[in-house]
């Protein structure tokens, strides 16, 4: 009542206003013919900046090779960003063999024996889709014992860079480099922590279904963090002096736990990488600095991630069911035995996992230049009305 008052007393008049309320009705109108004319629904992401690119065999135009090696400087297999003489002093080469659906990169520290060997006795089981690589630093104290692990399980990468908690942006570079010289055949690479776990046969049900077995371009998923407050206080363990990052704020970033990319977007963060400062920041540097200076955009997937609470209702509860890729970060050895004792459970085959997580969730989506109206599942009358109406085809 108020805007028309306002209106009427700035003498506007009534054809002037059915103008307006037409107009507008046409707006709404073209609005949901762009709705009811598009195509089924893509996963999730930020809505901001160009999305991913699923690879297709219908695709028009041709995806662009991953790994650009001749765009690289001269000596770039033997640097590590500042250090010029990097080499790997353990190395593996199981992508001569195989053509991995997903490589799996693991940061570990020399001493996590026991972690690692939890790894392989669940969801890093060998499987022909999948190959699972630890990277560690070097260690005087664990050298003989890492070599001899190595020679039993070969699934051991090693840099010649001291393994601390402040080199941790040297493994994760050193982890894109070993991709992009030695696996460029693999269609997704997953970066993670050795104390996280992964439901494998949900894992790549999602991404031969949910995404796509051809592989994706401009791809980053994970765990989503909004911008930080850079921690100056001398008291925190993540204290960052202005010379180290002179900004306030950090970026969107990526929860270093677990980080699923694409192969293009391996090679252009590590591209950048090499050529950029060092900083001490892992996940912040690569996937918040770095991805906003190559145009990357995050993909969220927190939804696709247990939180504690949702775990102990599944332990506790082994016969209820709830769609995940993650479990929460930080496991204990006894919770991630426990989390794989779960995934034997076949999930129903006429079910994506993306749909499964709408049923419960909100989702925001951006991909391709496609912006996708926030609409929960339970608002329409089944999955193929959300396949049929939620994608909004950009112009």
């Amino acid at each position: 009542m108020l805007d028309k008052r306002r209106l009427h007393a700035s003498g506007t008049s009534p054809y002037t206003l059915i103008f307006v309320v037409a107009l507008a009705l046409t707006g709404c109108f073209s609005f949901w013919l762009h709705i009811d004319s598009s195509g089924s629904p893509t996963p999730y992401s930020s809505a901001s900046a160009p999305g991913y690119l699923l690879i297709l065999p219908g695709n028009v135009t041709p995806s662009p090779q991953p790994y650009l090696l001749h765009e690289l400087p001269f000596g770039d297999k033997s640097t590590l960003i500042d250090i010029k003489d990097f080499r790997f002093t353990i190395n593996n080469d199981p992508c001569n063999r195989t053509h991995p659906l997903l490589l799996m990169l693991v940061h570990s520290a020399p001493e996590n024996f026991i972690k690692r060997n939890v790894v392989r006795e669940t969801w890093g089981q060998q499987s022909p889709d999948v190959e699972l690589l630890f990277f560690v630093g070097s260690s005087d104290e664990y050298q003989t014992m890492l070599e001899e692990e190595n020679k039993k399980y070969k699934d051991l990468i090693q840099g010649n860079f001291l393994d601390a908690y402040r080199n941790m942006t040297y493994k994760h570079v050193m982890a894109l480099k070993w991709a992009t010289y030695h696996c460029p055949s693999a269609k997704y690479i997953l970066k993670l922590d050795d104390d996280v776990f992964v439901h494998i046969p949900a894992m790549l049900d999602f991404l031969t279904r949910d995404l796509s077995p051809w592989g994706a371009r401009r791809l980053i998923l994970c765990d989503l963090l909004s911008t930080g407050t850079v921690k100056r206080s001398w008291r925190s363990k993540w204290r960052v002096s202005p010379q180290e990052y002179p900004g306030r704020h950090y970026p969107a970033y990526c929860a270093g736990w677990a980080i699923l990319y694409s192969p293009d977007s391996v090679f252009l963060l590590y591209r950048e990488a090499q050529k950029e400062p060092y900083f001490w920041i892992d996940d912040v540097h690569i996937t918040g600095t770095l991805a906003r200076k190559v145009n990357l955009t995050q993909t969220s997937l927190h939804y696709l991630v247990l939180t504690n609470e949702n775990m102990q209702d599944l332990l506790s509860n082994p016969s209820s069911h709830r769609e995940f890729l993650f479990g929460p970060p930080n496991l204990t050895e006894n919770e991630i035995r426990a989390l794989q004792s779960l995934v034997i459970k076949p999930r129903p085959s006429s079910e994506s996992l993306y749909h499964a997580a709408l049923q419960k969730k909100q989702i925001s989506k951006h991909q391709n230049g496609h912006f996708v109206l926030l609409m929960a599942l339970e608002q329409l009358k089944s999955v193929s009305e959300l396949t049929k109406r939620i994608t909004i085809n950009a112009q």
